[in-house]
């Protein structure tokens, strides 16, 4: 194994460890501090004449904080009390080195009182503001205790301790503010793929729908054409018209779907082609003319200002209205208006035959419903007297672009 797989190694081990414990920082922090610690204490007991004893209270002090972070998080109690492990030695050996003075070499600066700086970073990092503040304090005891007449002054170690206190707590809030910054993140994403979601589910609804109520009076027509002995031209001409209207079906559901990923865009460049809009719709009143609809449509204005997107939305609102009308009232006349002024407006209209559903039933109606609201217009779909209406209103401010000049 290569060094650089060693090194690689060690990464994705301290990068796993961190996560486990709960901790948003790099992986080489934590081997920076363990190395910063264990130099302080070797230091700390270089300092002093019992180097023999001395090993074992570095030892005492080293071990604990280093392991805790191998240590693997089970066990309920050992969760909720991982920081004892780390507190009660670390004290305890810091304590056994204040006590014996420094005089072997550099007794003018004791480093034994300052092991205790990362250790009570590393607390607050590892385990939050109270525990943290918690150690500080302990740690603050034993320097007055043990290390009152340390040649530096005990003043500087007070000072030391408060910083690393300090620097403890900007890492823990810098850690929180990037894990809120991730979870918002996260559910941001969550949202707005649930709305692609429901945005490519209401697109293949609506053209499902379309498309299969124009296939079916097309396949109705062929049908009673074989049977009364016409010419079978008349046959031929509505099948080849169905299978049109589904062929056009399918590569605007591909186009739909085909948006979502660049690497589903053929290299013909049929994956790029335009979705409908609203100059569109007078060929969608003629699909259903084809298919024997009694469709009148007019329409006023300039249907180029209106805008790509909010073209798409009355186009699909228009196909479900057409789709509704020929599945519910078959043969009926509908009537479309299409007027573009200060806003647009879209209005379709067929007299009610049998029972009609009403306009809680059903997902088309609430469909069309929610693409109003995305377009910031109003809708209003139900019947009137005799006629079932459906009336899209847009204001201009929300949808119609300005002319070019």
């Amino acid at each position: 194994m290569s060094v650089q797989d060693s090194a690689r190694d060690v990464r994705d081990f301290l990068e796993q460890r961190c996560r486990s414990k709960n901790l948003d920082i790099p992986w080489w922090a934590p081997l920076l501090s363990a190395f910063g610690l264990v130099a302080m204490v070797t230091v700390a007991v270089l300092q002093r004449e019992a180097a023999g004893a001395m090993v074992v209270a570095g030892l005492v002090i080293v071990v604990p904080s280093l392991s805790i972070f191998f240590i693997p998080n089970t066990g309920e109690w050992l969760k909720n009390h991982m920081w004892a492990v780390d507190l009660v030695p670390t004290l305890a050996g810091s304590a056994w080195l204040m006590s014996q003075p420094a005089s072997a070499f550099w007794p003018q600066h004791d480093f034994a009182p300052a092991v205790l700086v990362p250790l009570t970073l590393e607390m607050v990092v590892r385990e939050g503001f109270r525990t943290g503040t918690l150690y500080a304090i302990a740690s603050a005891v034993v320097m007055g205790v043990f290390a009152s007449d340390t040649p530096s002054g005990i003043g500087v170690h007070f000072l030391l301790l408060f910083v690393g206190w300090i620097l403890g707590l900007l890492i823990l809030a810098q850690m929180r503010a990037l894990r809120a910054e991730r979870q918002a993140r996260s559910q941001e994403h969550a949202r707005a793929t649930e709305a692609e979601r429901i945005r490519i589910a209401r697109e293949i609804h609506d053209l499902v729908g379309h498309s299969l109520s124009i296939t079916l009076l097309h396949l109705t027509a062929a049908r009673r054409s074989i049977a009364e002995g016409d010419e079978p031209d008349e046959a031929v001409s509505a099948l080849t018209e169905a299978e049109a209207v589904g062929r056009r079906a399918m590569a605007e559901i591909r186009r739909t779907i085909g948006g979502l990923s660049i690497g589903a865009l053929s290299t013909t460049g049929a994956g790029t082609a335009p979705l409908p809009g609203a100059a569109d719709v007078v060929r969608l009143v003629e699909e259903g003319r084809s298919a024997g609809q009694a469709i009148t449509f007019s329409s006023s204005g300039d249907l180029a200002r209106i805008d790509a997107g909010v073209g798409l939305g009355i186009y699909r609102i228009l196909q479900e209205s057409l789709a509704n009308a020929i599945r519910h009232a078959p043969g009926a006349p509908v009537s479309v208006s299409l007027a573009v002024a200060d806003g647009v407006r879209l209005s379709v209209q067929n007299p009610l035959v049998g029972t009609r559903r009403g306009v809680g039933e059903g997902s088309g109606l609430a469909g069309m419903a929610a693409r109003a609201e995305q377009l910031r217009g109003r809708l209003s779909a139900g019947a009137e007297e005799s006629m079932w209406k459906v009336d899209l209103v847009i204001p201009s401010h929300c949808l119609v672009r300005k002319a070019l000049a």
